[in-house]
């Protein structure tokens, strides 16, 4: 078995947000998506019930219906050059970096959409990614999901389900992430680094004496 490093991507590896919202903006910008997928998302949207609103939003992908994977897929590199660079959060890409020269492999595991994660790693280089699979028919996304969403506790269980595929020892590993729904996936490793979190996870970070970047 052998040590990993674990790293969310919104609000961890980028800073003060998520890729996806960053994405939809530029996307319309370059006539990829249009009115008709934000109406179907925001439609969808105002379905929600208040109580656990906050999952139903992040598992939204309807902004994707209808378009085609190869036109999003092939301007990937563009995005990551012209939007996520300016906000790649400088110290934990340095902590990647510093743990990957001590030969513990970097590893991405994420609640956004597959391609954008996979974009994300085989940018950073990490050898292998985890991420929330989107449906697609006859070359197009449908907006919905194919799996389970990697949020909250299945990001415990697809940590675990990481760990059994790539022999990882957990106890031995680093995790890092942002966001208080982040608590159970940093649980799972001996060497939890909250980055930047919010008062809530800061709060635990702080009771349990984890790390804290930012």
């Amino acid at each position: 078995m052998r040590p990993a490093a674990v790293f969310d991507i919104d609000g961890t590896l980028i800073r003060g947000t998520s890729a996806e919202r960053l994405l939809v903006p530029w996307l319309v910008r370059q006539r990829v998506i249009g009115a008709r997928q934000l109406a179907a998302a925001a439609a969808l949207a105002a379905t929600y019930p208040i109580v656990g609103r906050t999952r139903a939003l992040r598992a939204n992908k309807r902004w994707l219906a209808g378009v085609e994977v190869a036109a999003v897929l092939s301007r990937m590199d563009a995005f990551l050059d012209e939007v996520v660079a300016p906000r790649w959060h400088e110290p934990v890409l340095s902590r990647l970096e510093a743990l990957r020269a001590h030969r513990i492999a970097p590893f991405l595991l994420s609640g956004a959409p597959d391609f954008i994660v996979e974009a994300v790693g085989e940018r950073l280089g990490v050898e292998d990614t985890v991420s929330t699979a989107m449906e697609i028919r006859d070359g197009c996304f449908t907006g919905r999901l194919q799996g389970p969403h990697r949020f909250a506790s299945a990001k415990r269980d697809a940590l675990t389900a990481l760990a059994r595929d790539h022999n990882l020892d957990l106890e031995a590993s680093w995790a890092f992430a942002d966001h208080q729904s982040d608590v159970a996936f940093l649980e799972g490793v001996g060497h939890p680094v909250a980055v930047s979190p919010g008062r809530r996870l800061r709060g635990v970070a702080v009771e349990r004496g984890w790390e804290v970047i930012g």
